[in-house]
């Protein structure tokens, strides 16, 4: 199962129901595919490697920042989301109600296939 993490871009500080949220994310033993463009991408990714879960694949948007896991190479934004989107079975989206950026990722995954948390 393969599991695509989106968020908002203007993330400070991770609530701890998006802590619970990931952790459940990794006890089903997914992967995780996440960008590296945002914030949000930039905490979940911390998240993930000081828990040192391995099952990351790290979609490159211009930022080199893939902290030692896999990188898919793909271009500048949203070039990232639409191949994760399309690979992903499932999505965990963040939602401040401010972001294009989930907003148009949201569009791409079937409503059945969103786990959201609203911010």
């Amino acid at each position: 199962m393969k599991v695509f993490f989106t968020g908002p871009d203007k993330l400070e500080i991770i609530q701890p129901q998006v802590s619970l949220r990931i952790c459940k994310v990794i006890d089903l033993n997914a992967e995780i595919l996440v960008g590296n463009f945002s914030d949000f991408d930039e905490i979940a990714l911390g998240i993930l490697f000081v828990l040192e879960y391995p099952n990351v694949t790290v979609y490159q948007s211009g930022n080199k920042n893939n902290l030692g896991y896999p990188m898919v190479n793909v271009g500048q934004y949203p070039a990232p989301d639409i191949p994760m989107s399309a690979e992903a079975d499932f999505m965990l989206a963040v939602c401040d109600g401010k972001s294009p950026r989930v907003t148009a990722n949201l569009q791409r995954m079937p409503k059945n296939r969103i786990r959201l948390i609203r911010l």
